[in-house]
């Protein structure tokens, strides 16, 4: 019989793939990703009437991974900056964990996020947002009254970015931003603060309180909003102290700061040891103690230094009874490398002063600030009665002096610290005002000070309340100009406000 050749193949083909089981063809579907959603532990609240609502911008490049359940895992990159056109990428049906990161540096034009989020593909078509988070804050600076863009000097040098209305950029959680601001009046003054991931910290510099007001609307960070409304002295009234730190407690009465080769030192007042404490300036914590063997403390006040001794006031006069007043002289040698010290005494007493009764509260002869300047000391007292400040001189030489009264300053508050800046050009006043709970912290800066402190008219700038920074005592200006203020622990009725260390940088508004 003849066999018919194309019929017998048929045969066994069909023979072959009968005995194969079929494969299923695997399901797939294509998921559109439609856009970005920052998301944080809390929700903006609503804002109406706002001005401006802030687009962030994003890296343009952001690599998408989708990783399934097996482990299998599909990339697809894309420009969070624009879903006009939505990125689409085919996915078998299953679950996947998807994820992205954009890195950049602690300073950062664009917003680094984290991207991360679940799909679940078991429909043809899937639409996605994906869901991002970042541990970046944003700093704007509106445009108006400034020159040009700030300069950031901190955490690294470098420029604000640029839009119609704002300078801005992104710095990374918990950094020290400072930056430089140059006004159009021709003034410049720097601000430092810490970012905050998830907030927007906004700035506004205003000639008067009449400009309009900038205002956001909240889409996904925080906004905190600062406006800072220049005086006649075209500097703003405030300036924001950063770097707060709590102090030890050891430290609980702080009085007095001061600067030596490089390491700070403070003291407490009345009803304390006769010690000197080296502190750590930017964490607060006690460093050494050094006990001054031979002087009392009787109400020490403030620190000030020659490029030999450190010079402590021992002239707190609450009372306005004292008959003892002096300034205790102490080689910096020994201060910086031994655990006791012997202090030489200059005693002084007030050319102005008759009444020592201790009668009158409202008297002008307590002292809380001295510094030392053109060879001499000088003292700035702390008058209860008027609110201003009288500028007395002394000698540094050990011996019994009356001091000389070389003029006043209406001060508009009680004087409690000075300083000079390292090479005497630049003083700083420190004070708060005596009007209870409402009182505000303050300095006032003399700049380029010749023959006397109060020769030239001085800006006086606010820092916060008492409640929050202590009651300012002490304050020490490095060879940066940036000023480091301590404030002693004090009470409000139940509310007990701790020890703080903290800074405000003066070097904008004190040119070298």
């Amino acid at each position: 019989m003849k066999i018919r050749y194309p019929v017998f193949l048929l045969y066994l083909l069909l023979i072959f793939s009968c005995g194969e089981k079929q494969k299923p063809i695997p399901k797939t579907g294509k998921v559109s990703i439609t856009g970005i959603e920052l998301r944080a532990a809390g929700s903006p609240s609503g804002r109406t009437n706002a001005t401006f609502q802030w687009e962030h911008v994003f890296n343009n490049q952001l690599q998408l991974t989708f990783t399934e359940s097996s482990g299998e895992s599909f990339n697809i990159a894309l420009d969070p900056n624009d879903f006009s056109t939505a990125y689409s990428i085919d996915l078998p049906f299953g679950t996947y964990e998807y994820s992205g990161e954009s890195n950049a540096q602690p300073i950062s034009t664009s917003l680094p996020v984290s991207v991360s989020g679940q799909l679940i593909v078991d429909n043809a078509v899937e639409t996605l947002t994906i869901k991002a988070s970042s541990d970046y804050g944003l700093f704007t600076f509106s445009k108006s009254n400034l020159s040009g863009s700030p300069k950031i000097l901190e955490p690294e040098s470098g420029v604000f970015s640029s839009t119609s209305d704002f300078y801005y950029s992104y710095v990374k959680d918990d950094l020290l931003l400072k930056a430089e601001l140059d006004l159009s009046n021709g003034n410049s003054f720097r601000i430092g603060t810490a970012s905050r991931g998830f907030t927007h910290q906004h700035y506004q510099i205003s000639s008067s309180a009449t400009e309009p007001v900038d205002t956001f609307q909240p889409n996904d960070f925080e906004i905190s909003a600062e406006r800072l409304i220049l005086g006649e002295s075209g500097y703003p009234a405030n300036l924001y102290p950063y770097q707060l730190a709590e102090l030890n407690p050891a430290t609980n009465e702080t009085s007095g700061l001061q600067w030596i080769q490089g390491r700070i030192f403070s003291i407490n007042d009345s009803g304390n040891s006769a010690e000197i404490q080296e502190i750590n300036a930017e964490t607060g914590a006690l460093v050494r103690t050094i006990k001054v063997t031979n002087v009392p403390n009787v109400d020490w006040e403030d620190l000030t230094a020659s490029p030999t001794h450190l010079f402590i006031g021992d002239f707190g006069n609450n009372a306005g009874n004292r008959t003892d007043l002096k300034i205790l002289k102490i080689s910096i040698p020994a201060l910086l490398v031994q655990d006791e010290v012997a202090a030489d005494v200059i005693e002084f007493s007030y050319p102005d002063q008759s009444d020592f009764s201790g009668a009158n509260v409202d008297h002008n002869f307590d002292c809380e600030a001295m510094i030392f300047w053109e060879n001499q000391l000088h003292l700035f007292s702390k008058n209860r009665g008027d609110g201003q400040t009288k500028h007395y001189t002394l000698s540094t030489t050990v011996d019994k002096q009356i001091a000389t009264l070389t003029e006043t300053f209406d001060a508009k508050g009680l004087i409690t610290g000075a300083d000079v800046t390292p090479e005497g050009k630049h003083v700083v006043l420190l004070g708060y005002e005596n009007q209870g709970v409402s009182s505000r912290c303050f300095i006032w800066t003399f700049a380029s000070v010749s023959s006397s402190v109060f020769s030239k008219e001085g800006n006086q700038f606010f820092l916060g309340s008492p409640a929050s920074l202590g009651q300012t005592e002490g304050i020490a200006i490095d060879p940066d100009r940036e000023v480091t203020i301590s404030g002693e622990r004090i009470s409000f009725g139940s509310l007990t406000v701790p020890p703080k260390v903290f800074k405000v940088d003066l070097a904008g508004i004190f040119t070298p």
